[in-house]
């Protein structure tokens, strides 16, 4: 668990030591301090996540508009990396959240009332940011629509239901209902984020980020970052900054 916390770069090496020195403390023979030396990892994977170096991807890949200055990465966490798990996370989140709903319900409006409610709410969220924001993107050559949209359209699902069930357990109706609208605002906005930062044909996190180009030469030559399928279906190319003939990042098939 600790493990999940360190940077991915740094995460096999920082794993493989913590074992070696727990399986000297085993071999020890001082069993009552093991619970003590285990949790003790927790807090040298955060200060490991908080002294690792920043990487960057462009601002319009995240989303945030094309003229704020460039974000610093927000790394994915392993089991979101594939869609798969992903949607299973998400499907366990909600689970937990609407077990404790149905132990001990509460007045006013259910969980499911609320989902249902938060429906148009995060339609209107979506076509808001989708106006306000950068443009999805090109993906040229691209046949996989069908999933990329069932994808995007099951996580936000899963997540509003975490969200409403999860609301629902606030005894205060106005701080119920404020809590569910600002969750489900934060869920279609990260949602969006990360169907970006995805391959649009087996829906996996991309990776390998590599700077192309510089500012002074944006008339002659791309300038931006590009990102690669480790699948190897194709390239990522995201502008630095938007010009009239590269506006929005655009899908480069490689098969």
């Amino acid at each position: 668990m600790a493990a999940c916390i360190v940077p991915e770069g740094q995460r096999g090496e920082w794993l493989a030591e913590w074992m070696t020195e727990l399986w000297y403390a085993m071999q020890g023979g001082n069993r009552e301090g093991l619970t003590a030396f285990c949790l003790g990892a927790f807090g040298d994977a955060l200060w490991k996540r908080r002294h690792a170096p920043i990487a960057r991807y462009s601002s319009l890949l995240l989303n945030v508009g094309p003229y704020v200055p460039v974000p610093p990465l927000i790394h994915c966490a392993p089991v979101l990396e594939s869609p798969v798990r992903c949607l299973g996370a998400f499907a366990c989140l909600a689970a937990l959240a609407f077990l404790p709903c149905r132990m001990a319900p509460v007045s006013g409006p259910s969980g499911g009332q609320l989902f249902l409610g938060l429906l148009p709410f995060c339609a209107a969220s979506a076509l808001v940011m989708a106006l306000t924001g950068s443009l999805p993107g090109e993906y040229r050559h691209h046949r996989n629509r069908a999933g990329r949209w069932s994808f995007f359209l099951g996580k936000i699902a899963l997540l509003i239901f975490a969200i409403a069930f999860g609301a629902s357990a606030i005894p205060v109706f106005y701080l119920r209902v404020d809590a569910a609208m600002a969750g489900t605002a934060i869920a279609v906005r990260w949602s969006m984020m990360d169907q970006r930062r995805r391959c649009p044909v087996c829906l996996h996190i991309l990776d390998n980020p590599v700077r192309m180009g510089n500012h002074s030469r944006i008339l002659l030559e791309w300038n931006g970052t590009e990102l690669l399928c480790l699948r190897g279906h194709g390239v990522m190319h995201v502008p630095e900054r938007p010009a009239i003939w590269f506006t929005r990042q655009r899908w480069l098939p490689l098969i």
